[in-house]
């Protein structure tokens, strides 16, 4: 890790206020410290730029929490991005919110792979080409935008590719500054 933890004794006031802002908000359903009290996954991050690292948040916040996208579809399109970006962290949390999403084992493990998941659901395999082509091609055809738009709207596209940009920056985050998994958990991206 390239940057130390901090704990809220280490913390100005502005980090302080993130701090609790992170630990109060829609997240706090599930623990985002360690046993210190440190901020884990990307949010120790945005201690060290306060500002900037608010507004992350609230963005994240809005997109994970008041998406216009069914959790099976928006649980697909950020393992798409942390399998893109081979983000241990993400893709580690993620994997486990998938399956709780409904993803099936076999659709997560060919999302790992990075094959299309041919069992998935006629759903999930349309936003999963829709998210492929964006990647691959850093555009859509019209075709695939109107078959997405017919299952997830106007407003799903705007959030789906708001989500996966979105995800992109945290993967660059976890990866920049070699954020690790809890102590005892393999990485699920080979690093060699």
């Amino acid at each position: 890790m390239r940057l130390a933890s901090l704990v809220p004794e280490m913390m100005d006031d502005e980090q302080r206020d993130l701090y609790n802002s992170i630990n109060t908000g829609e997240r706090a359903k599930v623990s985002l410290t360690d046993d210190r009290g440190a901020l884990v996954g990307p949010y120790n991050t945005w201690l060290y730029s306060p500002y900037v690292g608010e507004r992350i948040q609230q963005l994240g916040a809005a997109l994970r929490f008041h998406n216009a996208l069914p959790p099976n579809l928006l649980e697909l399109a950020i393992l798409m991005i942390g399998c893109r970006w081979s983000a241990q962290f993400e893709w580690w949390a993620h994997a486990r919110l998938a399956k709780r999403a409904g993803l099936s084992d076999e659709t997560i493990d060919h999302i790992k792979s990075r094959e299309r998941p041919e069992s998935a659901t006629p759903d999930e395999l349309i936003v999963h080409d829709f998210c492929l082509e964006l990647l691959d091609g850093k555009r859509v055809s019209d075709d695939r935008y109107q078959e997405t738009k017919a299952l997830i709207g106007e407003k799903g596209i705007v959030d789906l590719i708001s989500l996966m940009g979105y995800y992109t920056m945290i993967s660059m985050t976890l990866n920049v500054f070699e954020i690790p998994l809890p102590e005892g958990e393999a990485l699920p991206f080979d690093e060699s």
